[in-house]
């Protein structure tokens, strides 16, 4: 009896072992939320927190530059990145536009 190469070839093709196989990465859930749900749920958690958003602004470069050289000195006061660029606008507003007169 003789062995055709087709023969071989079915019985070790890679499409028969990736049905036995598990595929790759994590597996679905089922409960992905698409980037729009995310934003929603994000801007909602943001609303409990009594916060709002700030539409785009342009500010100069040196005053960009001023308010990150700000940033780095507070987070290394405190020893660690706590403190972001929308944190440092929000005190120095709060400083300037809240203060008692």
């Amino acid at each position: 009896m003789a062995i055709l190469i087709q023969d071989v070839v079915k019985a070790d093709s890679p499409q028969d072992a990736s049905k036995d196989a598990k595929g790759r990465g994590r597996p679905p859930t089922g409960r992905a939320k698409s980037g729009a749900e995310r934003q929603r749920l994000y801007r909602e958690r943001k609303t409990e927190e009594g916060k709002e958003e700030l539409p785009s602004i342009w500010l100069s470069s040196d005053v960009m530059a001023a308010l990150k050289r700000y940033v780095n000195r507070q987070n290394a006061d405190i020893g660690s990145e706590t403190l972001t660029l929308g944190d440092a606008v929000e005190r120095v507003l709060r400083d300037r536009l809240l203060r008692k007169r």
